[in-house]
C-alpha cells in the first residue's frame, strides 16, 4: 500500500488482490454466521468451513510482508501518511454521511461511544488494520536504520527471537501467559513481519525455494493447523479441559499461519507475469485493495452486505462454495470501482502546487528522518 507506483509489479499486485479476496472471504464466513465455534465442530461441512478460513488467515500477514518488502527501500514521505490517513477519513466519514442521509442510520439513536469510531476512525479503532498499519509506516524509517546497520547474522537472530516470543510461544505454549495476546492484531506482530520481509529483501538468495514447495507448504500449514485443532478436541473428549486450546493454531500470529504466509509470499515473488494488458489490469486493481477493505469493512456496512447476499442461508447449502466465490468477486469489483472514483478525486487533491507548498516546510524533517538520503 505504501510503495511507490514505479515499484508496483504485476505478480505482487496479483498477490495483493488475492489477499484482499481472502479477507472478504474471512468476513463472509464470520459476519455471515457460517462458522461455528471450533469446539463444536462436528461433520464434514463445519471442518471444510474452518479449512477455508485457515487458508485465508495468511491474508493480513501477506499485506504486511508486501509492505515491509518495499518500505525497506522507500524514502519516508509525510505526504504518504497524509494520503493514507485521508483515505481512511474519506470512507469513514463519507459512508457514514451516505447512511445518515439515506435514513439507514439515525444520529438520535447513536450514543457518543458509537460515534467516536466514525469521527475518529484511526484512533477510535474503526479499522484496526488501518490504525496498526499507520503506526508501522510511521516507525518504518527508524526500523530501516536498525535493519540496514545489522549484519545478516544479527538480523536473523533478532527476527528469530521476536518470532519466538510473539509467535512460537503462543502456538506451542498457549496455556501460559503470552507476551502478547493480540493474536497478531497489534504493532509488535507487524514489526515481526516487517523484519521477515526486510530479511527477504536484503538477502534474496533465501527466495530460491521451488514454487511448488512454497504452495505445498502453504496448504500443508493450513491443513496441519486444522488437523492439530481436531486432535486437541479428540484428546479433550477423553481427558477434558483442553477444548479451549483447539483454536490456538489459527490466529494471524500462529506459527502455522506465519509459515504459510511466508511460503505464499515467496511463491508470488518468484511468479513471472509478462507485461501487457493483464499486468496493467492487475496493477490497476491492486491499487484499489485498501479501498476495498475500507468500504466493505465500514462499521455500518460490515454486517449489512452479508445480509444483502443472504450469506447465512447458505450455511448448509451444497452451493456454498459457488455462492462464496460469486459474492467475494462481486464485493471486490464493486468496491474497486468505487475506489477508482476516490483515486480520481485524490489525484487532484494531493497532486498540486498548493499541497506541495503546504508540505515544503516539512522537507528538512523528512530529510532528517531518512538520514539525509537522497
Amino acid at each position: 500500500m505504501a510503495e511507490q507506483k514505479k515499484s508496483r509489479q504485476a505478480n505482487i499486485e496479483l498477490l495483493r488482490i488475492i489477499a484482499m479476496m481472502m479477507i472478504i472471504t474471512l468476513h463472509y464466513l464470520d459476519k455471515g454466521n457460517i462458522l461455528v465455534e471450533f469446539a463444536a465442530v462436528n461433520g464434514f461441512q463445519p471442518v471444510l468451513h474452518r479449512f477455508i478460513q485457515v487458508l485465508c488467515m495468511v491474508s493480513v500477514n501477506v499485506y504486511v510482508l508486501i509492505s515491509g518488502y518495499f518500505l525497506l527501500e522507500t524514502r519516508f514521505k509525510i505526504k504518504k501518511v497524509l494520503v493514507l490517513w485521508a483515505q481512511i477519513l474519506f470512507y469513514a466519514w463519507g459512508m457514514a454521511a451516505v447512511f445518515i442521509l439515506c435514513g439507514k442510520v439515525s444520529l438520535s439513536s447513536q450514543g457518543i461511544y458509537d460515534l467516536i469510531p466514525v469521527a475518529l476512525p484511526v484512533t477510535g479503532n474503526h479499522y484496526w488494520f488501518g490504525t496498526i498499519y499507520l503506526m508501522l509506516f510511521a516507525f518504518s524509517p527508524f526500523l530501516n536504520v536498525l535493519i540496514k546497520n545489522m549484519t545478516r547474522k544479527q538480523h536473523l537472530i533478532v527476527t528469530g527471537v521476536a518470532l519466538t516470543f510473539f509467535s512460537l510461544w503462543n502456538t506451542v505454549l498457549p496455556f501460559t501467559i503470552p507476551v502478547s495476546d493480540g493474536e497478531g492484531m497489534d504493532l509488535p506482530w507487524f514489526v515481526c513481519l516487517y523484519l521477515v520481509a526486510a530479511y527477504i529483501r536484503k538477502y534474496p538468495d533465501c527466495i530460491k525455494v521451488k514454487k511448488w514447495l512454497c504452495l505445498l507448504t502453504y496448504v500443508g500449514c493450513a491443513a496441519g493447523s486444522v488437523a492439530l485443532g481436531l486432535l486437541v478436541l479428540f484428546v479433550d473428549s477423553k481427558v477434558g479441559k483442553l477444548g479451549g486450546y483447539a483454536g490456538n493454531f489459527f490466529p494471524y500470529n500462529s506459527t502455522f499461519t506465519l509459515i504459510g504466509s511466508i511460503a505464499l509470499f515467496l511463491f508470488f515473488l518468484q511468479l513471472n507475469i509478462k507485461e501487457g494488458v493483464l499486468g496493467k489490469i492487475l496493477v490497476r486493481l491492486g491499487a484499489c485493495t485498501f479501498g476495498v477493505f475500507l468500504i466493505h469493512e465500514h462499521m455500518y456496512m460490515r454486517y449489512l452486505w452479508p445480509t444483502w447476499f443472504k450469506v447465512a442461508e447458505m450455511k448448509d447449502s451444497p452451493w456454498l462454495l459457488l455462492h462464496l466465490a460469486g459474492t467475494v468477486l462481486t464485493v471486490f469489483l464493486v468496491c474497486s470501482l468505487i475506489d477508482m472514483v476516490r483515486q480520481f478525486i485524490f489525484k487532484y487533491l494531493f497532486n498540486n502546487k498548493c499541497m506541495d507548498a503546504l508540505l515544503k516546510p516539512f522537507a528538512k524533517l523528512e530529510e532528517s528522518i531518512n538520514g539525509g538520503e537522497k
